[in-house]
């Protein structure tokens, strides 16, 4: 069966049946004329009243082909019949499998998946369905029919319809190239219908909570979008479109109830404002989502924009598109991201949020890196507020998980000085999933390559005249660079500075890596516990042990994860970064204070390590 222009329901339900290209109206009753002559079982057709779900388009036509087929059983046995011929008015329906016999018999289509038994249909309204300008393609649509001895079915339909409108005053230049439907019951899928010839059938869906729309040529905006699915009322109805300039966008729709054999208007404003600006209270590195939806942020500013001393400018130019550089842990992401008017839009899964990270990025016509930001989906981070009033992130920056040496619970590495998560330990054993472990050569750690190659880690080196260079950045000896992580930070070793965030902070709003003074206030007020990442016992916070990454080119684990497994400090030893730059005029001995806490030993113990050292980071707030 194929559709020309628009097609009324009407005909569809009238012309389930009917001959090969017999053309219906809408209210138009088709009744088939004497079969032909031809051996073997044949039926004729009728349409039946409540076959003619109308749509205002009254000019539309169903037109039924040679050999479209449909199912008919008598009650025992079940052949698979066909319209012996396309074209004539007298077109009757011809098994091409067992002649049947009986006085009562019974009819489905689409033939897949159609059955009947003990006065059930079963059919299939498809979860995937291809737009079909003007209407729909009816063989998704599932009809049914019964008769008597005279082999006269009349179908009727077992479906409804969604007529989907969008609109948009800020997108109208994006077209719709796909769109997916959610509800709290079954919207499409293995169907059951009981029916009593005469009677009313009554339709129930035991398939999916979802269909999903695709149109294989972009529509555009306020074109109607009709989706088949099983009549009922339905709660929670959310549709996620599919834009032609990659954004997606949900629309909550509420409670919509539509009845068989008719259709039910869903009108839809789509708007980028629907779209939850991450950056509303500030632009940064690292955002943090909770829960499932559509998001945007501020993609033109680089960190939260305040420069340092490295002279980058702060505006980020050039901007062309917006891509996933990574996802790490369970992918919360829907679909590809989309770049507008200076933000980044994106949508994740619907329902409960998966724990997970991505490492997102503009680029250029080209499509090298520009900026990179961190995606931190994780519904239990939280505040922690301590009892020398301090509030910290229960969780080390990115990490999946709170139990101690659970998957995910350490946290990502950070080299000093940079903004991005480079690798994440998997527990106590030396599992670094790819593309974690690349690495640049030794030579070409700079600013504008840890920028360009987000994932890079740039170790330490010896040059060939045995010198080594102790840095991820082969700074200039006249330059210094102290205030990458704290704005306040002029000089080597200023242990009582305020912390100030700059544009290379990897913490999220509000946040930022903690002082040198801060953390080392951990002696006074508490240490850490291999038992869990966070635990706060009589006001005092509680960080887990942690690894740390070497600062050399071949990576080697110090602490919780072993490179050899062979270290017996695993679970021993932790390394958590602060703000304080050390010795930065020389660059083979370029360090910075590290919080380094070990078992049995105090809360704090200050010690420093080379900027090339990854180490994670837990982000204070203020």
């Amino acid at each position: 069966m194929k559709h020309t222009n628009i097609f009324s329901f009407v005909m569809l339900m009238a012309a389930a049946v009917l001959s090969s290209c017999n053309k219906l109206e809408n209210n138009q009753d088709a009744t088939a004329s004497a079969p032909l002559v031809d051996s073997g079982f044949y039926a004729q057709m009728a349409a039946a009243d409540d076959s003619k779900t109308t749509l205002e388009i009254s000019s539309g036509k169903v037109l039924w082909e040679t050999n479209d087929p449909i199912m008919v059983s008598n009650g025992t046995s079940t052949s698979e019949m066909y319209i012996k011929q396309g074209g004539s008015t007298g077109s009757s329906l011809y098994t091409s499998g067992a002649v049947l016999s009986g006085n009562a018999f019974y009819a489905v289509y689409p033939s897949t998946g159609g059955s009947y038994a003990s006065g059930v249909f079963h059919s299939t309204i498809p979860t995937n369905q291809s737009y079909v300008a003007g209407g729909f393609a009816s063989q998704v649509f599932p009809m049914i029919a019964a008769c008597g001895a005279d082999r006269i079915f009349s179908f009727k339909n077992a479906a409804s319809l969604f007529k989907v409108v969008a609109t948009s005053t800020d997108l109208s230049a994006a077209n719709i190239t796909g769109l997916s439907i959610s509800a709290d019951q079954k919207l499409a899928g293995s169907i059951a219908v009981n029916y009593t010839q005469g009677g009313t059938p009554t339709v129930s869906c035991s398939g999916s909570n979802t269909v999903n729309m695709t149109c294989p040529s972009p529509v555009a905006m306020g074109t109607p979008i009709y989706v088949v699915v099983a009549p009922g009322a339905y709660t929670n109805v959310s549709i996620m479109f599919s834009l032609s300039n990659g954004m997606k966008i949900v629309h909550n729709a509420g409670s919509v109830n539509v009845e068989r054999s008719k259709y039910q208007t869903i009108s839809a404003s789509l708007t980028a404002a629907s779209y939850t600006d991450l950056s509303a209270s500030g632009t940064a590195n690292c955002y943090i989502i909770k829960k499932a939806g559509s998001y945007k942020f501020k993609a033109n500013v680089k960190g939260n924009g305040v420069v340092t001393s490295s002279g980058l400018p702060s505006a980020t130019s050039g901007i062309s598109g917006a891509k996933v550089y990574y996802t790490d842990g369970d992918n919360f992401l829907s679909g590809s991201l989309s770049y507008m008017d200076g933000y980044v839009y994106f949508t994740t899964v619907t329902g409960t949020l998966p724990i997970g990270t991505a490492l997102v990025s503009v680029t250029d016509a080209s499509g090298a890196t520009l900026w990179s930001w961190h995606l931190w989906a994780n519904r239990n981070i939280a505040d922690v507020k301590l009892s020398n009033n301090q509030t910290w992130l229960n969780m080390n920056l990115g990490a999946h998980q709170v139990a101690f040496n659970a998957d995910g619970y350490n946290g990502y590495y950070y080299q000093w000085g940079r903004k991005d998560p480079i690798q994440q330990a998997k527990g106590q054993n030396n599992v670094l999933d790819s593309p974690f472990v690349s690495h640049a050569s030794q030579t070409d750690g700079s600013l504008a390559n840890s920028i360009k190659f987000p994932l890079y880690y740039y170790g330490s080196y010896k040059t060939s005249n045995n010198e080594n260079i102790a840095d991820w950045c082969t700074f200039d000896d006249n330059v210094k660079y102290y205030d990458w992580w704290n704005k306040n930070v002029t000089a080597d070793q200023q242990e009582t500075v305020t912390g100030s965030k700059t544009m290379f902070d990897p913490c999220p709003p509000g946040y930022r890596v903690p002082t040198y003074a801060e953390v080392k206030s951990m002696a006074d007020i508490g240490g850490e516990t291999a038992g869990t990442s966070c635990a706060i016992v009589d006001g005092k916070l509680y960080f887990p042990y942690t690894s740390s990454r070497g600062a050399g080119i071949t990576p080697k684990w110090w602490g919780g994860v072993a490179e050899d497994a062979t270290d017996t400090s695993i679970g021993e030893r932790g390394f958590y970064h602060c703000d304080l730059p050390y010795n930065t005029g020389n660059k083979s001995t370029r360090n910075v204070y590290r919080f380094y806490a070990r078992k049995g030993g105090v809360g704090y113990s200050g010690s420093y390590c080379s900027r090339a050292t990854g180490m994670v980071v837990r982000c204070i707030k203020g």
